[in-house]
């Protein structure tokens, strides 16, 4: 009978966490919540708390509890993250910290060489790779993100979801995409790789600058998508 209850529980969380009732960053209740809610033994809650962390939709950090990291509805029946040429959600390839260049550290409007966490996401159009993200954050945002979230962004292991704007959400920064920039250019080497194409092949450049609550710059993204050899047509992603 305890085996069917557990299973219960773990439903009764999921289905929660998939209707937005726990969102991503948010604690989940205690064992001791559990129990006194359910009526079960702490071994009971324990068990349903493992099945939502094997299923990938929750995490365990000491000092913080149980977080929601995910849900389990599959990418296509939630709202895409529509890109130019038809890319579709993303998928973090890299994460890290690294000092920022010049002119990264222009957009946050810190001193060159800062530390910021880099990530680099890739948007697919099935196996083929349309939109390549690079994406930075100021160390004073990942430390915000952390403390209020206990996700680490700079762990592609820890926080692997492409789209950070409910952390930054919960984290109280109220992202808003303030800046847009749109270009147009030869790819490089690598960029042309990446979106198979040739080097002569234009690509679309997309520079966004999130900024906070307060009017801070807490995220940077840049984004070079493929056009398909066609004139590139100049479409403001959204933000995330």
């Amino acid at each position: 009978m305890e085996d069917v209850k557990y299973r219960r529980i773990a439903d009764h969380l999921i289905g929660a966490i998939d209707r937005g009732e726990y969102p991503v960053g948010s604690v989940l209740p205690t064992l001791h919540e559990l129990m006194d809610r359910f009526g079960v033994a702490r071994g009971t809650a324990r068990a349903a708390v493992a099945v939502l962390i094997a299923q990938g939709v929750a995490t365990s950090k000491q000092g913080l509890g149980t977080l929601v990291c995910g849900t389990t509805i599959p990418p296509q029946k939630q709202v895409p993250r529509m890109l130019p040429d038809g890319a579709t959600y993303p998928k973090v390839v890299l994460s890290g910290w690294t000092a920022a260049g010049p002119e990264v550290a222009h957009r946050f409007g810190l001193d060159t060489g800062s530390l910021v966490v880099h990530r680099v996401r890739h948007h697919h159009t099935g196996a083929r790779v349309t939109s390549i993200d690079q994406q930075w954050l100021p160390r004073s945002v990942a430390t915000v993100i952390e403390e209020q979230t206990g996700h680490d962004i700079s762990d592609r292991a820890d926080t692997p979801h492409p789209d950070l704007t409910p952390l930054l959400r919960t984290a109280g920064l109220d992202p808003i995409v303030a800046t847009v920039q749109l270009d147009a250019r030869l790819p490089t080497r690598s960029e042309a790789d990446t979106l198979g194409i040739g080097e002569d092949e234009p690509v679309l450049v997309v520079h966004r600058i999130t900024h906070g609550s307060s009017g801070t710059p807490v995220e940077a993204t840049t984004t070079v998508s493929s056009t398909g050899g066609a004139a590139p047509k100049f479409t403001i992603p959204l933000t995330g």
